[in-house]
């Protein structure tokens, strides 16, 4: 084995052994359905040169959301999504605030609301949405969930198609905006929270 692959081997089987998948059978599966966040209707202009999340004023984003439950505003989710794209990716690097921490998190969600974070994981599910909104440039919404290294989900959504990936096995990276906390049941019947973030693009890393 290459030395570079002997050592790409070896980051694997420890964030394999971390995520608890080294030497048993967890069950994504059952964590994964019905893990999603509703985009409802709500009726509202929100200029298209306005910042990529308001924070201020009586349009801030921050009003419009509820965490702990599905529903994400659409005019909300279709400029963060609209205005993601647009940028490059030096721009986004220069927004990340640091590596996510859901403990922190957890416990006051608006210091992380709004701002772009790193996160890392294996892939668990990812599929296509379709945008329904005529206006909207980017026609699909890749959408999906991925497992950090204490099997802690994590929901998100990119603009842009990912590589091919293999489900269960790929180690990704996202640079993303923590839009809320959100809980959905697992097949089993147990209530999962996970955190929600939109993104540009997610990358393979191993």
């Amino acid at each position: 084995m290459r030395p570079d692959c002997a050592i790409i081997a070896a980051v694997r089987t420890l964030f394999l052994g971390l995520l608890g998948l080294a030497g048993c059978s967890y069950s994504l599966d059952r964590d994964i359905v019905n893990a999603r966040a509703d985009i409802v209707d709500l009726q509202r202009k929100i200029p298209p040169e306005s910042p990529l999340w308001i924070f201020e004023g009586p349009d801030r984003f921050d009003s419009f959301l509820t965490d702990y439950d599905l529903g994400v505003p659409d005019f909300l989710y279709h400029h963060v999504r609209r205005r993601l794209d647009a940028m490059s990716d030096q721009e986004i690097d220069g927004l990340v605030k640091g590596e996510f921490n859901p403990e922190e998190c957890s416990r006051d969600p608006g210091l992380f609301r709004g701002k772009m974070w790193r996160l890392h994981g294996m892939i668990g599910e990812l599929h296509a949405e379709q945008i329904t909104d005529p206006k909207h440039p980017v026609k699909l919404a890749h959408a999906g969930v991925f497992f950090d290294s204490a099997t802690r989900p994590v929901l998100f959504h990119v603009t842009r198609k990912p590589d091919v990936l293999t489900l269960r096995e790929d180690l990704v990276e996202i640079r993303a905006i923590f839009v809320k906390w959100i809980e959905y049941k697992t097949r089993s019947g147990r209530q999962v929270t996970a955190p929600f973030f939109i993104g540009k693009s997610l990358r393979r890393t191993l």
